[in-house]
C-alpha cells in the first residue's frame, strides 16, 4: 500500500494492537495521531497528543480499539483499567468521517449514523476473527495448565458454541488429547462439529453433560450456564468464558456456588499482543481505504 490517500488518522485508545495499527497507518495516511498511549512505545512516524479534542478536530479517520465503546462511551486506554469518555467528543466529528470500531452498542451507532458518520465494526470481520482465534485458543490453554491440577491430555472438555472462536478451541484442546464435546445450537454446526470427529450434544441437552465435565468454555455471548446449569457441574470443574462482555456464565451464582469461573475476554492482546497487533495491522488499513474511496 505505497499510494499516499489523502486523509488525517486518529488512532484513540488501545493497547500495543493498536500501536502496530497506528504504524500501519503512517505507510497510506498523510499523517497519524495518537490519544492515550505512551510516547515512548510509539514509532517516531506517529504522533503523540494529550488533548482529545484538537486530535479529533481534523480527523478524516478515527480508529477505537477492538474492544470497541461501551454504553457509557468509554473506550479502554493503553493500561486495560484506564477509560477514555470517548462519548464525550463523538459530536465533533465531522459529517462522513469514517468512525473504526470493534464494535458500537447500539445507542453510539445510532447516534453515528444519524451524525453522517462512516461506520466500520471490525471485531466481527471473519479475517480477524479466524485468525484471532488461535491466540485466544492458546490462552485457553495456558488457563486450564495454570488452573488445574492435573493435564489438558485426557480431561473431559465442553466446548460451547461452534463459531470462529469455539472451532479453532475445540480443535486445539483435541489435539492436547483432551477428550472433547462440542455443544450447539445450530443443526449444520453440530454436523461440521461431527465431521471433525468431535463429540456433540444439542444446547437443549447441555445440563446432562454438565456433571461429567472437569473443563467448561464458552465461547457465546449470551447467559448460556445459569445457575440451574451451574448446580449441574463438578464441584472442582473449571469455567472459562471466552465471550465478549458480559459473558455466558453466571459468574455471581459460580461464586455462590464455589464454582471456579474466569472471565477471559480479548486473549489475543494478553497472550500474544505482536501478533494480534499484525493480525489488525493487516486488515484495518484494508478497510480505512475501502471506505474512504466509496
Amino acid at each position: 500500500m505505497e499510494c499516499d490517500y489523502h486523509f488525517q488518522v486518529a488512532v484513540v485508545g488501545g493497547d500495543v494492537r493498536q500501536i502496530a495499527v497506528a504504524e500501519a497507518l503512517t505507510g497510506i495516511a498523510q499523517g497519524v495521531k495518537t490519544y492515550g498511549h505512551p510516547q515512548e512505545r510509539l514509532p517516531e512516524s506517529v504522533v503523540c497528543c494529550t488533548d482529545l479534542e484538537s486530535v479529533l478536530s481534523d480527523a478524516n479517520v478515527v480508529v477505537l480499539p477492538i474492544s470497541g465503546m461501551n454504553d457509557s462511551g468509554m473506550v479502554r486506554s493503553y493500561q486495560a483499567d484506564q477509560f477514555i469518555d470517548f462519548g464525550r467528543y463523538l459530536n465533533v466529528l465531522e459529517r462522513g468521517t469514517v468512525l473504526v470500531a470493534g464494535s458500537l452498542t447500539a445507542r453510539w451507532l445510532e447516534q453515528a449514523v444519524h451524525q453522517g458518520l462512516k461506520v466500520i465494526q471490525y471485531a466481527e470481520d471473519d479475517t480477524i476473527a479466524i485468525l484471532n482465534s488461535i491466540p485466544t485458543a492458546e490462552g485457553a490453554v495456558q488457563i486450564a495448565m495454570e488452573q488445574l491440577p492435573v493435564t489438558v491430555h485426557g480431561s473431559q472438555v465442553l466446548v460451547i458454541g461452534f463459531g470462529r472462536v469455539g472451532a479453532t478451541v475445540a480443535r486445539t484442546f483435541k489435539g492436547l488429547g483432551a477428550k472433547v464435546l462440542v455443544a450447539a445450537r445450530r443443526s449444520e454446526l453440530l454436523a461440521r462439529a461431527t465431521e471433525m470427529g468431535f463429540d456433540t450434544v444439542v444446547h437443549q441437552h447441555l445440563t446432562t453433560v454438565l456433571g461429567k465435565t472437569q473443563i467448561i468454555i464458552n465461547t457465546v455471548p449470551a447467559v448460556v450456564v445459569d445457575r440451574e446449569a451451574l448446580n449441574r457441574t463438578l464441584s472442582d470443574v473449571l469455567i472459562i468464558d471466552l465471550a465478549s462482555a458480559p459473558g455466558g456464565i453466571d459468574f455471581s451464582a459460580a461464586r455462590e456456588l464455589g464454582r471456579k469461573a474466569i472471565f477471559a475476554p480479548g486473549l489475543p492482546g494478553k497472550v500474544a499482543p505482536q501478533t494480534a497487533g499484525r493480525i489488525l495491522a493487516a486488515a484495518i488499513p484494508e478497510m480505512i481505504i475501502k471506505a474512504v474511496s466509496s
